[in-house]
């Protein structure tokens, strides 16, 4: 098989994650309130901007963190209602719509470097200009904006409504499956390959991190991690004390063990540390995201997306102007804003996802509608068709986007037959593909090479900040906790970003898999680095001829590092 077909077999390939069972009952019932809501009010437009709410919202509520639900819920709608009022105050000068696109792209592509949360304040920035210019609303800005509110409420109410009954929970779930990561990692050190449990513990790891775990469970990563660095043999007696660790924590009990294996690293000695507990669970008062939450703006990162964007959405409404026609209007510019989009995914995966997935879901809004062109059945099947994008938003994007789009055009049809048929819709989709690819990808300068974080520069320079950390012997608490996260974000994103390359066309797979080595180098030296001194409040000076070792270490994959991929 030819790269470019197993980068097209990539791009469709569904995710190891399990359906999202629970979100899609949720989303069926916000769905099904919105609907009757419709039908008490007799005002479909109104409900067409609330179930863009909710068809957007939908997206960002899968996972187990009420906090990060929240989170996102909030930000995407602080970015739509944005959108919505400064393009639908904009709608009707041709030269001030395509400015303010571009400038919304602009801020877009800013922002989306800047924060965790950036993309989705970003994405709905863009998508609300969009709408507000070209969806056709009946309303006006202001009362778009709160029924879009509405929409995403809907959403967020029937996700949060058993926060009160499931309190820490997820950070109970996630602190356990810490505690059974570093136990599978701990029985393969020095005794087997134990890269792939390394992996696994790394994504545990950043799991609990972003649901906020504790003390305990910091502890117990990084003490693993110093451990996996040492490379020798560990105590039975660990693994099984890490068993009963995360048994205890999946049980709400609180953990407090005593190793009884001899100290003699630094990386038994902070394990020591971590499982002797503190008397608190991970739903303690102690817990806290590890994750710093802003990122600089200003990075040539940003700047080329701000750039990106801005010609993207500038280009696309422009099209979009000069049709003349009100049926080709708000899809074709939300196409390009959803395709680029780099933090997600590629802009190639994200286009083929895209068009595959608007495609089988207008032909399916096509059939719905080819037996009822309006009422009741055609509201139960935009229900169930958002359902099935929250169901399978884990899965591939691609099948979300299925139902989004059935459930978008559904909700427009289901107080009267709706105008803008669903062929309008594909054309539309493969319109704003080909802006997306031409301008974001073939056309853009560095598309087709090995993407930023890949080439594993950052990383590099925030594990050289984390040792740096290290040798401070005065240190900072929470400065030393930002830069090791910062050291292991960066460094798993590095290995991540050159595995999710595979999936690029040619010729970025053969630069991803020269550059893979080096980024699973760089994982080992930031694990190198937590082992010289194991916890920031170790009370053991640490040792300067292991930092100046890792520091020449690191000086060393640099230098080969640049050389690889030019």
């Amino acid at each position: 098989m030819s790269e470019t077909a197993s980068a097209l077999a990539a791009a469709f390939r569904p995710s190891t994650a399990p359906l999202a069972v629970s979100s899609a009952v949720r989303a069926l019932v916000a769905g099904g309130a919105l609907l009757l809501l419709g039908l008490w009010l007799g005002d479909w437009d109104k409900l067409g901007v609330a179930y863009l709410g909710a068809a957007c919202s939908v997206a960002f509520v899968i996972g187990d963190s009420y906090r990060s639900r929240l989170t996102a819920l909030a930000v995407q709608a602080c970015g739509a209602v944005i959108g919505l009022v400064v393009g639908g105050s904009t709608a009707g000068s041709p030269l001030a719509m395509i400015v303010v696109a571009a400038v919304a792209g602009s801020a877009s592509g800013f922002v989306g470097a800047a924060a965790l949360s950036g993309p989705a304040f970003g994405m709905m920035l863009s998508i609300g200009v969009a709408f507000g210019q070209f969806g056709g609303s009946t309303l006006d800005p202001a009362e778009q904006a709160v029924w879009y509110v509405i929409g995403a409420l809907a959403i967020g109410v029937v996700h949060v409504a058993d926060w009160p009954f499931r309190h820490g929970s997820a950070q109970r779930r996630y602190a356990a499956t810490v505690c059974d990561a570093a136990a599978d990692l701990c029985e393969l050190i020095g005794r087997g390959d134990a890269r792939a449990a390394r992996t696994r513990m790394a994504a545990a790891s950043a799991q609990a991190r972003d649901a906020g775990w504790d003390l305990t469970t910091e502890r117990v990563a990084h003490a693993t991690a110093a451990l996996y660095a040492e490379k020798q043999p560990v105590p039975a007696s660990i693994v099984t004390t890490l068993r009963t660790a995360g048994t205890l924590i999946r049980a709400g009990r609180t953990v407090e063990l005593a190793g009884d294996w001899p100290l003699t690293t630094p990386g038994l000695r902070a394990m020591s540390r971590a499982v002797a507990g503190d008397g608190r669970t991970p739903t303690g008062p102690e817990r806290r995201g590890g994750r710093t939450v802003l990122h600089p703006l200003a990075t040539r990162e940003s700047a080329h997306n701000a750039v990106r964007m801005a010609l993207c959405m500038g280009v696309a409404t422009a099209i979009t102007v000069a049709l003349h026609d009100p049926q080709h209007s708000f899809w074709l510019p939300l196409t390009v804003a959803v395709i680029v989009r780099p933090e997600y995914a590629s802009i190639f995966v994200r286009t083929m996802n895209r068009v595959a997935g608007t495609l089988v879901g207008a032909l399916i809004a096509a059939a719905v509608l080819a037996c009822w062109d309006s009422g009741s059945a055609v509201a139960v099947a935009a229900s169930v068709g958002l359902a099935f994008a929250a169901l399978t938003a884990p899965k591939l994007y691609g099948l979300s986007v299925v139902g989004v789009t059935l459930s978008a055009i559904l909700a427009a049809s289901v107080g009267g037959p709706d105008t803008v048929a669903p062929l309008i819709r594909m054309q539309d989709t493969v319109l704003g593909a080909v802006i997306a690819v031409l301008l974001g990808y073939v056309c853009w300068p560095g598309a087709r090479r090995l993407p930023q974080q890949a080439r594993i520069d950052d990383g590099l320079s925030a594990a050289e900040d984390y040792l740096a950390e290290v040798g401070v012997t005065d240190r900072d608490r929470r400065r030393f906790v930002r830069c090791r996260d910062e050291a292991y974000r960066r460094a798993h994103g590095a290995r991540s970003a050159c595995l999710a390359a595979y999936a690029e066309p040619p010729p970025v797979p053969a630069q991803a898999r020269e550059m893979l080595p080096f980024a699973m180098e760089l994982e080992e030296i930031v694990d190198e680095i937590t082992s010289i001194l194991p916890a920031a409040d170790d009370a053991e000076p640490p040792d300067p001829v292991a930092i100046d070792r890792t520091r020449r270490r690191l000086v060393r994959l640099r230098a080969t590092a640049a050389t690889a991929v030019r």
